[in-house]
């Protein structure tokens, strides 16, 4: 069996595919999550769902509040 570090592709591999990725990328996050532990990084996510869902709420509400009022 071979070990997965030795498929990697070298450091200096250049793709010009990913280097037109990577520019819209914030790596700063990544790295920042990356220094995370598992249960950090599942409590921001359950945060950030937390607000997603109270979003949605707010939207739902307005959608309906527009509705009644005839607009």
């Amino acid at each position: 069996m071979s070990d997965p570090i030795d498929e990697l592709a070298p450091a200096d591999y250049f793709d010009p595919v990913l280097e037109v990725y990577k520019k819209d990328v914030d790596r700063t996050l990544l790295r920042q999550n990356l220094t995370l532990t598992v249960e950090q990084r599942f409590r921001k996510f359950d945060s950030f769902m937390e607000a997603v869902h109270e979003l949605r709420e707010a939207g739902r509400k307005s959608r309906e509040t527009r509705k009644s009022n005839g607009t």
